[in-house]
């Protein structure tokens, strides 16, 4: 199977996408500095909620992706991309990936299919742009390419409607989700039914997350009354083109962590002095971030060919590219700003730790680097690559 990008997609930001991030640097830098970042993670909320109002009712950034005829913003994957980057730049604490990106993308591709589930579907978008939270109830690793396996399966009911029951583990931003999407199995094909958080039946449980600025959680249905969105290739089609989408777009937040890491690391050798003189000044520790550098821009580059490419329709390669690099050089970064540091990331005063999770978390999440590394091996007709990280 080989696919090929149009040569037109960008690859590198521009001036719609640059000022995008603007925006939403100065409302993170007013609203969750590295103080407010450990401040929250002190205390036992799940998300920001000040802080998604905010991105959402007064910015309209959680309505991007929705066509504006709907009362979406009717932009691309390039300008969510935007908003990501930022978000991962400040590790910010709010389910803009699960709900404004996955959750959304999939309501987004119900809404027009020909079928029995468009007007809750229409009705469940017009929740979450109303500053509601949506979740795709899959596991946090599930990878777009894998076979996705509900976990869940329904009987029908005399009404028409369906009852759901089942257990999903690990699932991201469930804790203060109220519309749910629960993938489960339906006369033996797959099925997207949609749940109301507040039916009778649904149980959540918060489990303890590596990143603290991102828990996952345990979802329960136990014969819960739902409504079908999509059915059999419909909605496995809506199933991995939505955990695609959001691939492409996790790639821009662990290029902000990457940034920030590297702005924190140049910071540090500048105000550091040792025996009078900046430890900037060691010609080792300039050519390391200069090859941090390096790194920084190859990740961005992939990262935003990736959104471009799912805006523009295209194939997946490019997400498969950019998860199988952006994943480790995200990590590489955060781990390279600690030991810069002194081994001061491991001290829980300094949000370097916090970092250092939501990379690592983020490794993992919608398949780790190794799967994207033999998708991509599938897309380009070459053997799967058997070996560890090439990092």
């Amino acid at each position: 199977m080989t696919t090929t990008a149009p040569a037109t997609v960008p690859m590198i930001d521009d001036p719609v996408t640059t000022d995008v991030r603007s925006t939403v640097r100065r409302l993170l830098t007013a609203e969750c500095s590295s103080q407010d970042l450990l401040t929250f993670v002190a205390g036992d909320r799940d998300y920001n909620d000040a802080l998604w109002r905010r991105l959402g009712r007064d910015l309209g950034l959680t309505a991007l992706l929705v066509p504006e005829e709907w009362g979406g913003a009717g932009a691309s994957t390039r300008e969510a991309a935007a908003v990501l980057t930022e978000l991962g730049r400040a590790a910010a604490p709010v389910p803009y990936l699960s709900s404004a990106v996955l959750a959304t993308t999939a309501l987004i591709e119900a809404a027009v299919l020909p079928s029995a589930g468009v007007p809750a579907a229409r009705a469940a978008l017009d929740t979450l742009l109303d500053g509601g939270i949506g979740v795709l109830a899959v596991p946090a690793t599930q990878a777009p390419r894998d076979p996705c396996t509900p976990t869940a399966a329904t009987t029908s009911t005399s009404d028409g409607r369906v009852r759901v029951s089942g257990t999903v583990t690990h699932v991201l931003g469930a804790a203060d989700a109220g519309t749910i999407l629960v993938p489960a199995d339906h006369d033996g094909r797959t099925a997207l039914i949609l749940v109301a958080a507040d039916t009778d039946g649904v149980t959540v449980r918060r489990r303890t997350s590596i990143d603290l600025t991102r828990p996952t959680s345990d979802m329960r249905f136990d014969a819960v009354y739902g409504e079908i969105l999509a059915h059999g290739d419909d909605a496995s089609r809506i199933l991995r083109s939505s955990l695609e989408t959001a691939a492409a777009l996790l790639a821009a937040e662990q290029v902000g962590l990457c940034e920030w890491a590297l702005d924190t690391s140049v910071d540090y050798l500048k105000a550091r002095y040792q025996f009078g003189q900046p430890i900037g000044s060691n010609q080792a520790l300039r050519h390391r971030t200069a090859q941090l550098w390096i790194d920084v821009n190859h990740a961005r580059a992939a990262a935003v060919y990736a959104a471009s490419t799912r805006a523009s329709g295209s194939d997946d390669a490019a997400t498969a590219l950019a998860q199988a690099h952006c994943s480790e050089t995200a990590l590489h970064l955060v781990e390279s700003a600690i030991q810069i540091h002194g081994g001061v990331g491991f001290a829980w005063e300094h949000p370097l730790h916090l970092y250092l999770k939501r990379a690592f978390a983020d490794s993992v999440l919608l398949g780790d680097s190794q799967t994207h590394r033999r998708a991509l091996a599938g897309f380009i007709d070459i053997a799967a690559p058997h070996a560890e990280s090439s990092r």
